[in-house]
């Protein structure tokens, strides 16, 4: 069931975004340090969900990564501990 909710809300999430994205067809100049290019505003707006999406993704990957790291010593320190009773 959390499963199922996991991609309804994704097919929602897809659908705004890609109806905000062909609502804004219009091009737009981006400055960007020494940079200035002009692109139209969908490309802008779906790079811009797309690194949010890839930033939430390796932030929890190291979370993840992290409680790996602690449930592992935890492990190691529950085993230990019947070893010496």
């Amino acid at each position: 069931m959390k499963e199922k909710l996991h991609y309804i809300l994704l097919l929602i999430t897809i659908l705004l975004v890609a109806s905000i994205s062909l609502a804004n067809m219009q091009s737009v100049n981006v400055s960007f340090i020494l940079f200035s290019f002009k692109l139209p505003l969908i490309i802008l707006i779906l790079v811009s969900v797309l690194l949010g999406s890839v930033t939430t993704f390796l932030i929890s990957m190291l979370k993840n990564f992290s409680l790996k790291k602690e449930l592992k010593k935890t492990k190691e320190a529950l085993k230990n501990s019947h070893t010496e009773n």
